[in-house]
């Protein structure tokens, strides 16, 4: 294809994102040398970078898979914090390449190359997942291989490198199956609408289309290729009950066969190391306990509301007509948003104890603070549901919006722990779904997470706790 101008504004790019990084990156080293969970993660990755494949902390929930890539770093470098660290820095310039290419595949036709690069350097310094690219967690390699596995489904090509893929950002975080799940219902849910109307549903009523779609420069004049609404899964649902799946299967290509087997594997595989396991984690499985959680979801709202801020006010004024038009589902959302935080707002007893998190002071100073803080925060849950449709309902058919809502269920609601950065990976796949932004919108999006940025690295470098177990400082982090 040959290195073109994109190329060229996108290799400037990532060298000045590692240059800056690489300032903040080495003042993290000089602060400090353990950061709360790399008092395990960086011995399990010493240990391996060394070759010792044998060490386990029990105390580790997660798969090997941040340590067995690490172990890369001791063929060529020495096995120490700041070498281990910096894999994840190196991972995070990978990311912000994905990002430009996923985007420049979903914008298809745009020829404003910065304004796609600028979409991915802001996808990459999104606070959260920015600041653990400074120190030895797993969050940023979970993203990079869940990044890759998308890149590549959106070929439809490349079935072995899509399993090597989904499998190894398995073993970086166990809940990226749940996105793994999400792809495969998506393709699923697409083939079993595309495939009733192909062979003449008698229960289509209407067809829409939308101009903004994503798949807008595939339709035609067929019964394929439509923007689909949740009335047409129920119509492929009566559709393929009645005719026993047949059709389906008879629309089915080898190649699509292959790519949902080559999902199924993976699924497959993972639902067999759980039935082995006994559970999903490794290691301390008290530690992460199944626990139903419905305010996570809601949580998670607030989370879009503070890092999509440029999104939300963009459409404000849609947003607000779009809920004066459905005043009936607006008071429904009210309703039930009262009774989960009601019946089901939980408190895990690290979420009070560990003040070296922001959600420590963020639940300490409003929801643990005022008795009636959790209902007086539901209207903002509600408006923040609409806002969130209202971004993506002009470019996202009900084959993407259903299972993503299934997935972000089983990924979120049964946490009892509330921690941001089991909000990144959700949000990221949003974030892609979104309708095109304007220059304004992207540039006020890049802004607004560098003042972030700015604040939380301000706070972690210049604000102190002392634990009487360390003997050292800790610091405050996402």
């Amino acid at each position: 294809m040959g290195f073109t101008n994109f190329h060229l504004l996108l290799f400037g790019q990532v060298i000045a994102y590692f240059l800056a990084s690489k300032l903040i990156f080495d003042k993290v080293n000089e602060t400090i040398h353990i950061v709360i969970d790399e008092y395990f993660h960086i011995p399990q990755g010493i240990a391996y970078c060394n070759g010792n494949y044998s060490y386990w902390d029990p105390k580790i929930t997660t798969l090997p898979g941040l340590y067995l890539v690490s172990s890369v770093v001791g063929t060529y470098f020495k096995c120490n914090t700041y070498n281990l660290r910096f894999v994840n820095l190196i991972a995070s310039c990978v990311n912000l390449v994905l990002f430009s290419s996923i985007l420049r595949f979903v914008y298809y036709g745009d020829r404003n190359h910065m304004k796609i690069i600028l979409q991915a350097v802001s996808l990459t310094i999104l606070p959260p997942i920015y600041f653990f690219s400074h120190v030895y967690y797993t969050d940023v390699l979970s993203v990079t291989f869940l990044l890759l596995f998308s890149r590549l489904c959106l070929t439809n090509r490349y079935f072995v490198m899509i399993l090597i893929c989904g499998v190894a950002s398995i073993m970086m975080r166990q809940t990226n199956v749940v996105w793994i799940a999400m792809v495969f219902g998506h393709k699923l849910l697409d083939l079993l609408i595309k495939s009733s109307r192909v062979f003449g549903n008698q229960y289509i009523n209407d067809v829409r289309l939308s101009k903004r779609s994503l798949i807008a420069k595939d339709v035609d004049k067929s019964k394929l290729k439509r923007y689909y609404g949740l009335k047409d899964v129920y119509f492929a649902a009566r559709y393929h009950l009645s005719t026993g799946l047949t059709t389906f299967f008879k629309f089915l290509t080898f190649h699509d066969a292959t790519l949902l087997f080559t999902h199924l594997i993976t699924l497959s595989g993972f639902v067999a190391f759980v039935y082995y396991n006994g559970s999903i984690v490794v290691g301390d499985k008290t530690a992460h306990e199944a626990t139903l959680h419905l305010p996570q979801l809601l949580y998670f709202l607030l989370f879009y509301g503070v890092f999509g801020l440029p999104y939300v006010v963009n459409r404000l004024k849609s947003t607000l007509k779009l809920m004066y038009k459905q005043k009936i589902l607006v008071l429904l959302s009210l309703v039930i948003f009262m009774l989960a935080v009601h019946f089901n707002t939980l408190v895990h007893p690290y979420l009070v104890a560990d003040n070296r998190h922001f959600t420590f002071y963020i639940w300490n100073r409003w929801f643990g603070k005022y008795d009636n803080a959790i209902y007086l925060t539901v209207p903002v849950y509600v408006f923040l549901l609409f806002s969130i449709y209202d971004n993506l309902r002009e470019q996202n058919c009900i084959s993407f919006l259903l299972p993503y809502t299934i997935c972000l269920g089983f990924s979120l609601a049964l946490q009892k722990l509330i921690e941001i950065r089991y909000f990144l990976v959700p949000y990221i796949v949003l974030r892609l779904r979104f309708a095109r932004p304007s220059h304004m919108v992207i540039l006020s999006e890049f802004l607004w997470y560098i003042l972030i940025n700015v604040a939380a690295f301000n706070v972690f470098f210049n604000k102190e706790v002392t634990w009487k177990d360390f003997d050292y400082v800790q610091r405050i982090i996402w």
